[in-house]
């Protein structure tokens, strides 16, 4: 009698034998054993993972003559004629050699007739995923309403090809990889039942190579066996399955990590000579590079490693501590650019020594929180004071914007505040202010002289509120100097006194579009009850237009008295006054230049355009510590 292969011999016969499908295994048993078992069933997964022994075992079970508990007994002729392949009444189809809308046309013909001797006429797909776009057009309309005496089993590696009208007639199942410590402990049975010597720590090896396909884990027992008979040793097994072996596989990585060109390229020779194949070396530098960024990012106890030994996560722990993160990651990228190269070049293995040269001369990434790290240990060991250090930032608290005082605080810091709340007298003090603030008659603009004395003006507040934020205030915190007009000159002339920026500041809390007007406009002059206002940019009047005359003027007359009026100055206003707008960007320029100069001054920034030659200061940016 032939020999026949494990993966054959061992094919499971119930449910229960297919390892690492408890659930699946699980659904499908009570299926049959309510039931309630669908017409048609889509099986996916990856290869040697159980689908067609499943779908196999659900055709036994679905025309077994004494079913047990949904298990088919495995005894009856039906039973028996299917493990044989030799029921007709069960139809396995391989979509990758019978893919065409014909052979889909004579299946949904036979579908007609009636089961010979058993109770279902199975149809089994394998790799359906192969067929043409014609032919699952053809198989939808038979594939949603069978007969009752049909079933279909789909089974395909992969299922994204399917057409989601295909996937949506079908009942699925995801067939999952089997997990290493449990494939190992089969085949560890396997060896025994079998009566093979083979150790644990090869079964390992074998378990992982297989990358949870039992299929495929058999098959390389079956092929190891055909070489070293009935036993065989832990270098036999990595030998014959061209694995590299745990110690050569981290030294190789650890000459890498450690930038040893001499020792990386011996090993990479090495490796050559066993006959280990460039792509598949390749891979395996991939996984381990990755492997050793978990390690780095999760720690060595996570549950992704439970199917790795604990020698090797132990030799991962210790790489990854010898390297950083963002080295990694440039390994990780030469390596997947050399994947490309490979494939469109005729010299791989020059490709591949190419690369391993670009890895060990790769140098290490500073940051720049690294590098300031650096200056300012350098600056610790020469000696510097401490307080040098902190210079910059005391400067930028002093300096931050939330803290910087309004135009009205800073003008009237040393003027006196009144203390009379009537408010006939606030209206008089008011009207006087207007005066005193445009003494000189003349209405084209205001006298170039320096303002009156402060001591001699009032604010329009007695009593201000510390906690009431100015509509001015907001602006200026949000100020950027993106805002600033380049063809103004704002450094030039004179600052606005703070009464007309109380003034501002009045009329921006009762109307926006005033305050938006007074910001941009100069008191031209105060004569007969009437108060002039200007732009310097020659804005029209009619532009204003008396609707915001009129609301102004009513807005005045509540700080100045009942009689007063408001008028415009028709074209360019000259005036040594800046405007509010203008006000503030000259102090936003101050603010800035003083923050520049702090920071130029700074002896670690000092340190820093010493190592960068040729740098300069771009920008100044205050952090919130």
């Amino acid at each position: 009698m032939s020999y026949v292969v494990l993966a054959r011999k061992l094919r499971p016969n119930r449910f229960e034998d297919l390892i690492g499908q408890e659930t699946i295994s699980r659904t499908l048993r009570n299926a049959v054993t309510s039931g309630r078992v669908a017409h048609a069933f889509l099986f996916s997964g990856s290869r040697g993972v159980g689908k067609t022994s499943a779908a196999r075992i659900l055709t036994k079970a679905l025309n077994c003559l004494a079913p047990e508990e949904g298990n088919p007994c495995g005894k009856c002729g039906n039973c028996i004629e299917i493990t044989e392949n030799a029921s007709p009444d069960v139809y396995e189809i391989d979509a990758a050699s019978n893919r065409g809308i014909e052979n889909i046309r004579e299946l949904r013909d036979n579908v007609q007739y009636a089961p010979a001797q058993c109770r279902y006429k199975v149809y089994i797909i394998d790799e359906a995923h192969m067929l043409t776009l014609e032919s699952f057009n053809a198989l939808l309309k038979t594939l949603e309403e069978p007969p009752s005496h049909v079933k279909f089993i789909l089974a395909t590696t992969d299922p994204h090809k399917l057409p989601q009208t295909i996937i949506s007639r079908c009942q699925r199942y995801d067939f999952v990889r089997v997990p290493l410590q449990q494939m190992a402990d089969f085949l560890e049975k396997v060896t025994v039942a079998e009566q093979l010597s083979i150790s644990r720590r090869a079964l390992e090896i074998i378990s992982r190579q297989a990358v949870g396909g039992m299929r495929d884990a058999l098959t390389m027992i079956d092929q190891v066996l055909s070489f070293t008979g009935d036993s065989a040793k832990d270098e036999e097994v990595l030998e014959i399955l061209g694995i590299v072996d745990s110690d050569s596989r981290f030294a190789f990585l650890e000459s890498l990590i450690g930038s040893r060109a001499d020792e990386a390229m011996t090993h990479f020779q090495n490796l050559q000579d066993h006959g280990h194949d460039l792509h598949e070396l390749l891979a395996q530098l991939l996984k381990e590079v990755k492997t050793l960024s978990l390690i780095q990012a999760v720690g060595p106890e996570s549950v992704l490693f439970q199917d790795y030994t604990r020698d090797d996560v132990d030799s991962y722990t210790k790489l990854a501590g010898e390297t950083t993160s963002s080295r990694l990651q440039q390994i990780f990228d030469i390596l997947l650019d050399l994947e490309e190269r490979m494939k469109r070049s005729t010299h791989a293995r020059t490709c591949f020594e190419m690369a391993l040269l670009q890895i060990v001369s790769l140098q290490p990434l500073v940051g720049v929180p690294e590098l300031l790290k650096e200056i300012r240990k350098l600056r610790k060991d020469s000696g510097d004071s401490p307080s040098r250090e902190t210079a910059l930032e005391t400067n930028q608290q002093n300096h931050s914007v939330p803290d910087s005082p309004s135009l009205r605080d800073k003008q009237e810091e040393s003027r006196p505040e009144l203390e009379n709340n009537d408010a006939s007298m606030v209206a008089e003090s008011t009207g006087s202010k207007i005066t005193s603030m445009l003494r000189d008659d003349s209405p084209k603009e205001v006298p170039k002289a320096v303002p009156p004395p402060q001591e001699a003006v009032a604010p329009f507040e007695q009593n201000p509120e510390p906690a009431e934020t100015s509509a001015f205030v907001e602006e200026q915190q949000n100020f950027s100097s993106s805002d600033i007009d380049k063809s103004a000159e704002p450094s030039q002339g004179l600052s606005p006194p703070s009464e007309w920026v109380g003034f501002a500041e009045k009329i921006q809390k009762r109307s926006s579009i005033l305050g938006g007007l007074i910001r941009n406009a100069v008191p031209a002059s105060w004569k007969d009850g009437v108060l002039k206002l200007g732009f310097k940019s020659g804005q029209p009047s009619d532009l204003v237009g008396d609707e915001n005359r009129n609301n102004l003027e009513s807005l005045v007359r509540e700080f100045a008295g009942p009689k007063v009026q408001v008028e415009w100055v028709e074209g360019k206003l000259d005036s040594t006054l800046r405007t509010l707008i203008e006000e503030e960007r000259y102090l936003h320029q101050q603010l800035q230049q003083s923050r520049r100069e702090e920071a130029e001054s700074h002896p670690l920034v000092q340190e820093v355009l010493k190592i960068f030659t040729g740098s300069s200061i771009n920008a100044v940016h205050l952090s919130q510590a």
